[in-house]
């Protein structure tokens, strides 16, 4: 994580790139918080408009919101005591990735002078009071995580810095959800592009879940 780290601090070699990015600050938590809906549910529609002309460090901060999210669903999810096996082992793992992208983005925002969006009070996962309920979710959850990564890509200014960090946590995203759907006995690797979904196609697929 500490390459990771340090392609991301690029963004601000310049005092006037650090102005700009403190600028939004504020900008974009007013954004998530006023969402009527959680920014996760919207998926990458919600990247491409609610992120639209905000500041790099905006979008970091996007994304740990995401990563804040996900950390807290498989911390309660590890445990609950409702997975055994090969789901255990994998939902650890992913667990372990989760908060330690939480981290690495804390951290950078930090050292960029900004201020880390904190995790909620409370989320509603939903029914997880089995493996199968919990994976269904998961599923879920990654999926659209992936396709706000994807939606947030293109709104990155300084791309040279920024991109190859971001891509590097899409890849692992991608690769839970691809083991997820193998736990849940679907083709882990449907399609050879991924999916573009409207927001309320991407809605539908959460509300139950976020409420």
């Amino acid at each position: 994580m500490e390459e990771t780290e340090q392609r991301i601090l690029q963004v601000t070699h310049s005092p006037v790139s650090r102005r700009n990015a403190l600028r939004g600050v504020g900008a974009a938590l007013a954004a998530l918080s006023i969402s009527a809906l959680n920014p996760l549910t919207e998926g990458r529609a919600f990247a491409a408009t609610t992120l639209a002309g905000l500041t790099d460090l905006d979008i970091l901060n996007f994304a740990l919101t995401l990563e804040h999210l996900e950390a807290n669903f498989y911390i309660m999810a590890v445990a609950g005591g409702h997975l055994s096996g090969q789901a255990l082992s994998v939902l650890t793992s992913i667990r372990d990735h989760e908060v330690a992208h939480v981290a690495t983005l804390t951290k950078v925002i930090s050292s960029l002078g900004g201020t880390p969006v904190a995790k909620r009070a409370k989320y509603n996962f939903g029914d997880m009071s089995s493996q199968a309920a919990i994976l269904k979710t998961a599923e879920t959850l990654e999926g659209t995580g992936v396709g706000a990564y994807t939606g947030a890509a293109p709104l990155i200014s300084n791309k040279a810095a920024l991109l190859p960090a971001a891509a590097s946590i899409e890849q692992v995203e991608s690769r839970h959800y691809a083991a997820i759907r193998f736990l849940r006995g679907e083709n882990p690797v449907p399609a050879a592009f991924g999916p573009s979904l409207t927001v309320a196609e991407v809605t539908a697929a959460v509300t139950p879940i976020l409420g």
